[in-house]
């Protein structure tokens, strides 16, 4: 009875805002004031959607502002080749009520999540239509500006001369005899004992991140002082595409290495890959990015998800099924270390070392995979050998071993040992 007389309380309150306490009313004026309720609420709702849409227009407005990727950004394309583009990436060409500059940003938020996105219906193959496309891009833009390109290289050349002669005189006393060999010894180690101390006090990733993104810069110099002939040839045109698709991969990497946002694991692993391959004993930096990919248990290579059910193999590294997420589960992550693997293999051209403490070492020669011993191993490491580096010119730390001091073979330590024994952890102590 509370409930009820509360009930008709209220509603004889609303009666007299409305009617101005009038004892009786007509019909049509209670369907007025409903109607004026329904209208002030439409207008209060629609109000905040306005504001709404007007907030997120300016966001996405200011983000494509802030946002400059190259020659074509986004929000000066026109309009059909934005919707083109949303074709190729399987996205809708036009949303409800969407107009050119939300099409603009949804068609950069798609171009983002295609360089990590999960790749679960086509395995793990990439889009080579899209890739070819950027290719024959790419190939424009350097055919329209390689005489700048060429200008620049001599520039280069120019300075290193300059530096080399600044280097030269500078072994050169005041009164214009050159300086003796000790002093010059000298002086050669303490600008090393420099070098070395200054690294020593940068972190792991930034050590990490100075040399690969050194040596990947030395591959895309020798890939570019291949002759006019070997670029335009399928082999050429392919490596390319593939360095391209490198360069792809390792952006989140220096991404993550700069903000140092990393796991201690790949932190740790990544660094003794560095190690690994200063002292070019590239077989042991292929088995820490083993260790490192797939660890101690095998990886089923092209498992994907074919319907609801897990299988099997997916189970093995599912984090739903074991309770702990595999490194390869990000697919960042997975593409970045299928591109330090490629750049390992150029290194082992680049910087050849014996054919035991290398990878593959085969006497193949394709001129379109570089120019350091015309695209073959071992017409690499002849040149470097008569070059006269050999592992004892070079001071070469011996490749490790599972022998023990009597002959006979040891068990090779587990990964998690491994990277106990690690700097990265060491300091973490």
């Amino acid at each position: 009875m509370d409930a009820l007389r509360a009930l008709l309380e209220e509603k004889k309150k609303v009666a007299a805002s409305d009617f101005g306490g009038r004892k009786y009313v007509k019909q049509s004026d209670i369907e007025g004031a409903r109607l004026k309720r329904l209208r002030e609420e439409e207008a209060k709702e629609t109000s905040q959607k306005d504001a709404a849409k007007q907030a997120r227009l300016e966001a996405e407005q200011r983000a494509l502002e802030r946002h400059d990727s190259g020659a074509d950004r986004e929000e000066d394309l026109p309009r059909e080749e934005v919707i083109r583009r949303l074709r190729l990436l399987g996205q809708p060409t036009t949303l409800f009520g969407e107009e050119d500059a939300a099409r603009a940003a949804r068609l950069r938020r798609a171009q983002e999540d295609y360089q990590a996105q999960d790749e679960h219906a086509g395995g793990q193959q990439g889009n080579m239509m899209l890739a070819l496309q950027r290719g024959e891009l790419g190939r424009k833009k350097v055919g329209s500006a390689g005489a700048a390109a060429a200008a620049a290289c001599e520039k280069d050349k120019a300075e290193h001369r300059g530096d080399a002669d600044a280097e030269t005189g500078a072994n050169v006393a005041e009164d214009g005899e050159p300086e003796d060999e000790t002093t010059a010894a000298f002086r050669r180690a303490a600008e090393a004992l420099k070098e070395k101390r200054e690294e020593e006090a940068m972190c792991v990733e930034d050590r990490i991140y100075k040399y690969l993104k050194r040596w990947f810069a030395e591959w895309g110099r020798d890939l570019d002082t291949r002759p006019d002939d070997v670029k335009a040839s399928q082999s050429g045109h392919q490596m390319d595409l593939v360095y391209a698709q490198t360069e792809q991969y390792l952006k989140p990497l220096w991404k993550d290495l700069r903000r140092r946002d990393m796991l201690p694991e790949l932190v740790a692993g990544l660094y003794m890959i560095v190690q690994a391959v200063q002292q070019r004993n590239y077989l042991q930096a292929y088995d820490i990015y083993v260790r490192l990919a797939i660890g101690n248990s095998p990886w089923p290579i092209g498992v994907t998800s074919v319907g609801i059910h897990e299988r099997s193999a997916r189970e093995k590294i599912s984090h739903v099924m074991n309770g702990a997420a595999h490194v390869m589960n990000n697919e960042a992550t997975r593409k970045y270390l299928q591109a330090l693997k490629r750049l390992l293999t150029f290194m082992q051209r680049a910087h050849p070392t014996d054919p035991s403490r290398s990878v593959e070492f085969d006497g193949y020669k394709d001129a379109g995979r570089g120019v350091a011993g015309g695209g073959s191993d071992k017409m690499a490491l002849l040149e470097a050998q008569r070059r006269g580096e050999t592992v004892e010119t070079l001071r070469l730390k011996p490749a490790p071993h599972f022998h023990e001091s009597d002959g006979s073979v040891s068990v090779p330590p587990k990964w998690e040992n491994i990277l106990s024994k690690s700097e990265v952890f060491a300091k973490a102590k």
